[in-house]
């Protein structure tokens, strides 16, 4: 993929028929630098826009042309205007809190915010027993990116501050740890060792009290509905989203892609757009089934089940509200970083003889992406190692060799393992796309050191290599951290969780592309390019006014940007000046 030209100052000229000048536009920002990520990345100086499309966009005089009695000018005194970033992985959760990187995490448990020492969790957890009743259970979530695998509690260490209850401590999306009496009653024994995931044991075969991936399913099965992860009324769960998302718009993020929501979430999410959609972004969401050993110990039966889940589903009638639509089905192949359990084709560094879990059987995916493919669904999946890519790379290949579909646009998330080039040049061949996330650099480095040689740490979620090898590459956060500056920082610095510097002559991109790939090759990967993700003529009219020229500022205070205005279908839904005065 060749590299974008350098930007340059030139006038976008303005929609020139009379028709157009007759008419007059709604609203014009002018006097502000333009990027407008267009095919030839233009700079202007002003946009016009029209009910909730941009009507014209270049310099200010001749978009002050455009101006009429009722026109809303409004001059931005220089200020750099962006489209609206597009995030290609989020997830609906608890409202957010601001992390260390000028950005946002998911929501920690009150009790456990700050705590990132073991003595300070454990007097925690202690104080919870005081009220909760005997044999009841404690349950709460801490920030994985505060948790690195060598400071980690263990069963031993709760069972001494809460030897009368049942612990569980939530460490991210794949690891979960426990005390020796919530093994016991999930009836752990000596010899369990489920598929796809780990009870992680000590050198004499004693669980430790950490549980990874698919083997969580044993401990959650015994915990009482109300009391799990995301168990809430579903008028708490909508007001949750509501303010997740708003957030998401203070972040100049107008369009993101949802992964991944099932089917009691669907009417929930129309509601929460119902009632306040005006002021969200545009969202695609990704419909999760599990063929595999996440929810499942049978395997015939987690693809019978995902298939009937997936035949009973018509995409193009799940949501009437316009900002809302179906998009790619999703599903887990292997595990996470944060774990880590990603599948690997080598052995971890720090234990050689292990090579993370895989999900999804071959067969399963096989079996159950055709099909979906057969009722015209896209197909877009966690493959966070190389062991994963390769595998879903070659099952693609199959799919499509015998079911060819034109645009069929297939992604690979994370994609945070490079895998050998026969596997690139098989993306290539079928044009299968990244969806990657470079914030992981900043949130999941350390996890990343642990099980990486050198070399592949040096080339942790590619993005030059794969854009130069000819396969597209789009940027979102899955919350790690979400805030495209944090993403777009990472992927121009290559800078890690550490300060550290990790393959910056191989992967790094310029902040062009980087605004690119969070911009217009999101939008490619969702069939919303025709519509969203640069400022041309025609296109909704969304956009993001930052504090700071983004490319021109030194790439070290890219993350010092925040977004003042965001703009939204041709309506301001966020401007900081006045959420700050409080008006």
């Amino acid at each position: 993929m060749a590299g974008l030209r350098k930007l340059a100052l030139v006038a976008v000229t303005a929609l020139a028929s009379t028709s157009v000048h007759a008419q007059m536009a709604d609203l014009i920002y002018t006097n502000a630098k333009v990027v407008t990520v267009n095919a030839k990345n233009e700079i202007a100086q002003a946009v016009a826009v029209s009910g909730d499309k941009v009507m014209a966009v270049g310099t200010s005089a001749a978009i002050g042309k455009l101006a009429g009695p009722s026109t809303k000018v409004i001059d931005l005194d220089g200020k750099t205007l962006v489209p609206g970033f597009y995030d290609n992985h989020i997830h609906l959760s608890q409202p957010l809190i601001p992390w260390k990187y000028n950005s946002m995490l998911r929501e920690i448990t009150p009790w456990l915010r700050d705590i990132v020492t073991i003595p300070a969790m454990l007097e925690a957890v202690k104080a919870q027993t005081a009220k909760t009743p005997k044999g009841g259970w404690i349950i709460g979530e801490v920030s994985r990116e505060d948790w690195p695998n060598s400071n980690l509690p263990t069963a031993a260490d709760f069972d001494r501050v809460a030897p009368d209850h049942k612990v569980i401590i939530i460490r991210g999306p794949h690891t979960i740890l426990v005390n020796t009496n919530t093994l016991k009653a999930a009836n752990v024994t000596p010899d369990m060792h489920p598929k796809g995931g780990e009870i992680v044991r000590d050198a004499s075969g004693a669980p430790t009290g950490k549980v990874t991936e698919s083997a969580r399913r044993i401990i959650w099965d015994v915990v009482p509905k109300e009391l799990q992860r995301g168990a809430s009324p579903p008028e708490q769960t909508m007001a949750n989203w509501n303010t997740m998302l708003r957030q998401l718009v203070s972040l100049g993020i107008t369009s993101a892609n949802v992964a991944a929501i099932r089917p009691d979430d669907f009417p929930m999410l129309e509601t929460v757009y119902t009632k306040y959609g005006d002021d969200l972004p545009r969202l695609v969401t990704q419909f999760r089934v599990w063929p595999g050993t996440d929810k499942f110990e049978d395997m015939e039966e987690s693809v019978r089940v995902s298939i009937a889940e997936i035949e009973a589903i018509d995409p193009k009638s799940v949501f009437k509200h316009p900002k809302l639509k179906m998009g790619a089905l999703k599903m887990n192949i292997d595990g996470g970083m944060s774990a880590p359990v990603f599948w690997s084709t080598k052995g971890y560094e720090n234990r050689p003889d292990f090579i993370g879990e895989q999900l999804v059987p071959d067969s399963n995916f096989y079996r159950t992406a055709k099909r979906a493919a057969e009722l015209g669904w896209q197909i877009g999946v966690h493959t966070m190692g190389d062991g994963a890519a390769i595998m879903i790379t070659n099952e693609m290949g199959r799919i499509l060799d015998g079911l060819p579909k034109g645009d069929h646009r297939f992604y690979l998330h994370h994609f945070s393992v490079k895998p050998p080039v026969a596997t690139l040049d098989k993306m290539v061949k079928y044009n299968i796309s990244v969806a990657s996330q470079p914030g992981f650099l900043l949130s999941l480095g350390s996890y990343a050191d642990e099980a990486l040689e050198t070399e592949r740490e040096e080339t942790q979620n590619p993005v030059a290599s794969l854009r130069r090898h000819g396969i597209r590459v789009s940027f979102g956060s899955d919350a790690g951290p979400y805030g495209p500056m944090a993403g777009i920082y990472a992927a121009v610095t290559r800078k890690s969780w550490n300060g550290t510097v990790k393959g910056l002559k191989e992967e790094g991109v310029s902040v062009a592309e980087a605004l690119r790939m969070h911009t217009m090759d999101a939008a490619y990967l969702t069939f919303d390019d025709t519509k969203v993700g640069s400022i041309e003529p025609g296109k909704a009219a969304d956009f993001a006014v930052l504090s700071a020229d983004l490319l021109t500022v030194d790439p070290e205070r890219l993350q010092d940007i925040v977004v003042e205005r965001t703009v939204i279908g041709g309506r301001e839904v966020f401007n900081r000046a006045v959420e700050s005065a409080g008006l």
